[in-house]
């Protein structure tokens, strides 16, 4: 039969091992990163970004921006949650840090990853409740 065509199993990509705690939730929201402390760059301390969010947990989030920020920085985040009056206020620690290429304007993007660390002064127990929501809808 030249008609038939033989399906082949997909290929599945070896990953490394997922230290994911929590779900994660997709998200095109917009923040911003200011710089709290950097011990591998202090010149950084005090810079502000504008990026957008990939995917939020309860315990983290993934952004891209045009910033390389190392790991071991903290930051303070604002948060715009497009379905959500308000911003939320949350801190945490940038973990791993990626070159992503250059954007169209020709600007460098990065991908960074960030556990939040929980704090009095922040929105960290309206964020858990908001993402555990989310991710159960």
């Amino acid at each position: 039969m030249d008609n038939v065509i033989e399906l082949k199993a997909p290929k599945v990509r070896a990953r490394s091992i997922d230290k994911r705690i929590h779900p994660r939730v997709d998200s095109d929201d917009r923040l911003f990163a200011q710089v709290v402390l950097s011990a591998e760059d202090p010149a950084l301390v005090g810079l502000t970004v504008a990026g957008r969010a990939v995917n939020f947990s309860i315990g983290g989030l993934q952004f891209s921006c045009t910033a390389s920020i190392p790991p071991g920085t903290l930051l303070d985040l604002w948060i715009d949650a497009a379905n959500r009056p308000g911003k939320f206020f949350l801190s945490g620690e940038v973990r791993w840090s990626r070159f992503t290429g250059l954007n169209r304007s020709g600007d460098s993007g990065y991908a960074i990853g960030v556990q939040l660390r929980p704090s009095a002064a922040t929105d960290y127990q309206l964020w858990r409740d908001y993402l555990s929501q989310a991710a159960g809808a």
